[in-house]
């Protein structure tokens, strides 16, 4: 196992780094573009993944949030008109809720994901060669 030195250390700090400021960036290009926050966007887009319509509990995990602060999103993603909420009750779980994208969020997704991927675009995509895409991905199977 190689030896955790000061060059180790300073990539890892790094890769936090990076991500941090492009997501940062992608979350202003969000706003400044469509209100609408990066984390709203990553919301719609797994509901989306999930056919439209998700238990909250599953989304939560989806997207590693935490059940009481994502409640608070979810309100507020609600009053915006992207999405609904229903109880439904299931034998494991008496109060389960369930979450569907309406029209408006299904629209607002379309809109803002061409955005997010012109984004990932000219800011990732296009800066990476054959050969980085490899390497990240074999470097991202071994860290998961």
């Amino acid at each position: 196992m190689p030896r955790l030195d000061a060059e180790r250390i300073a990539l890892w700090r790094q890769f936090g780094a990076v991500s941090v400021a492009l997501q940062r960036r992608l979350d202003q290009v969000m706003i400044e573009e469509h209100d609408l926050p990066l984390s709203w966007f990553d919301a719609l887009t797994d509901i989306r993944a999930a056919g439209g319509s998700i238990r909250v509990h599953e989304l939560c995990q989806v997207l590693g949030e935490v059940p009481s602060s994502f409640s608070r999103r979810l309100d507020r993603m609600e009053d915006a008109g992207f999405l609904r909420r229903t109880h439904t009750p299931q034998p494991d779980d008496r109060r389960a809720v369930t979450v569907s994208l309406t029209a408006d969020g299904r629209a607002e997704w379309r809109d803002a994901n061409i955005t997010y991927r012109r984004f990932v675009q000219e800011n990732f995509a296009k800066k990476l060669t054959e050969t980085d895409i490899a390497a990240l991905q074999r470097i991202w199977s071994k860290l998961t």
